[in-house]
């Protein structure tokens, strides 16, 4: 049972289509799989196209009737390939990169995506912790396998952390099976020497 979900302003901002790629494709990956998210989703989307139907009618050029007609005609684009078997949507059509060691009991698989965000996949062993942490705007983890608890609580399969403070209390892997995640974040601070090595090169 899912017990972890986005804000509601994270909620709000993939509603409206702000929300960068990265961290979109980790919050559509949550609410593919929780019926209380997309509840919510149906109703801010409907409150939007209230908002849509109350605006002043803008004026179109002369055109624009025929313009519209051509579309009409345009091939339908084509669904991106299933690209990583196994996986959720939309994270089975998400260009990944190969797995990268990111210390003891860790890897990452970053995934390709435009805007202000980046993200990937994260397999951690059991017992296991990620580095200490901050954070530079939003960060969104998404569990997928296993499951990892910090500060906050323990999250399972389909829950969405949305941290709203540092990690001084690194996320640690539950045991029994290792934790599979898709986390996307707009700036991540690490502190320690990985921080000190992230100075350095920049990243």
């Amino acid at each position: 049972m899912i017990s972890h979900h986005p804000s509601e302003t994270t909620l709000l901002a993939y509603a409206a289509g702000t929300l960068p790629e990265a961290l979109a494709i980790v919050a559509a990956t949550h609410i593919g799989g929780c019926r209380v998210c997309r509840h919510g989703l149906n109703a801010l989307e409907a409150a939007g196209g209230v908002l849509l139907d109350s605006l002043r009618p803008a004026t179109l050029a002369d055109n624009a009737f025929d313009r519209l007609l051509a579309r009409t005609n345009e091939p339908v684009p084509a669904l991106p390939p299933a690209l990583n078997a196994g996986l959720p949507p939309p994270l089975d059509r998400v260009p990944l990169g190969r797995w990268w060691p990111i210390g003891i009991g860790a890897r990452w698989r970053p995934m390709q995506a435009e805007g202000a965000a980046w993200g990937g996949l994260i397999l951690v062993q059991p017992g296991r912790a990620l580095p200490r942490h901050g954070h530079d705007g939003l960060e969104l983890t998404c569990v997928l396998k296993g499951a990892f608890s910090d500060a906050s609580g323990l999250y399972r399969p389909g829950d969405l952390s949305e941290p709203e403070e540092d990690h001084d209390q690194p996320p640690v892997a539950a045991a029994g099976e290792p934790c599979l995640c898709v986390i996307a974040s707009e700036g991540m601070r690490l502190r320690g020497l990985l921080g000190w090595g992230q100075r350095m090169f920049g990243v």
